[in-house]
């Protein structure tokens, strides 16, 4: 006896495939992508928190260095006008009683008033700037003084400079111009013009016997 064919069912009617189980979000596939999603946001954050931190380092940094610099120039300053005062003072003591007569650089080494740790010869002397150094006697100009020139000095630090050891001077002179007349006040716009007339420049006292 033939059995009688089951009636198709609506999904087979229909086609099997429109009965299949659909994925659903819970399922592995999602997990993945919702991982790989995570993995993506997690690095762009990496990279943006690297790039954050290379700026903020690089700021740090140029303020640090723009700290140092200007640390490092104030010393200088200070140590060059110590020094020159110190110059000016031993020269003073040492000569000044006697108008300065026929002193030169060579007999300034020689007597220490130049110290010694500016002296490249037993006839020479240079600054830290590598500039020679001369202390001579000047009264062929001006009767009863002397001298001192420091060249190769820094136009930054030339009018710190001046600021500083032109009490001790009767006239200051710049890049072979007057920016203290004789006797008189520093003339400030001459100083800075003279100080930056180039990228070093020489600066010369004339010294009073006392």
């Amino acid at each position: 006896m033939i059995k009688p064919a089951m009636p198709m069912s609506f999904c087979a009617r229909r086609g099997m495939t429109a009965c299949k189980p659909q994925p659903t979000s819970t399922g592995p596939g999602c997990r993945r992508g919702r991982q790989a999603v995570g993995g993506e946001r997690q690095r762009g954050n990496a990279i943006l928190f690297t790039l954050l931190a290379m700026v903020i380092g690089g700021i740090v940094v140029s303020v640090g260095i723009a700290q140092y610099q200007d640390a490092d120039r104030a010393a200088t300053v200070q140590s060059t006008v110590a020094e020159v005062n110190a110059i000016i003072g031993n020269a003073k003591q040492n000569y000044g009683q006697y108008a300065y007569n026929a002193l030169t650089t060579s007999v300034a080494v020689g007597s220490r008033v130049i110290p010694e740790h500016l002296q490249v010869s037993n006839a020479a002397a240079n600054n830290k700037f590598g500039g020679a150094i001369n202390l001579v006697d000047h009264g062929a100009t001006t009767q009863g003084t002397a001298l001192l020139t420091y060249a190769g000095v820094p136009r930054d630090l030339c009018s710190s400079l001046v600021n500083g050891t032109h009490g001790l001077a009767r006239r200051v002179i710049v890049a072979g111009a007057d920016v203290k007349p004789l006797d008189g006040a520093v003339d400030v716009g001459a100083m800075n013009a003279q100080c930056t007339s180039a990228s070093a420049v020489s600066v010369a006292w004339v010294l009073g016997r006392t």
